[in-house]
């Protein structure tokens, strides 16, 4: 199941990829596995994210406020 958000997506990247996070937030690692599988196809993962000033929720560029 893809994520619903690029927040969404963000969360279960960071659940997936460290077992001390997944753990403090209650989310068995296998399903933000499937999640963080589920969102590759989607375009979720690369959404820009207006908040930061331009920054992509994954990849470069960080910011692009120069």
């Amino acid at each position: 199941m893809p994520s619903k958000s690029p927040a969404q997506a963000r969360f279960m990247a960071a659940a997936a990829h460290d077992k001390g996070f997944a753990k403090k937030a209650g989310i068995p690692q296998g399903v933000a596995r499937e999640f963080n599988q589920a969102d590759k196809g989607t375009g979720i993962r690369k959404q820009k994210d207006d908040r930061y000033g331009g920054a992509y929720v994954s990849g470069t560029p960080i910011n692009k406020r120069s």
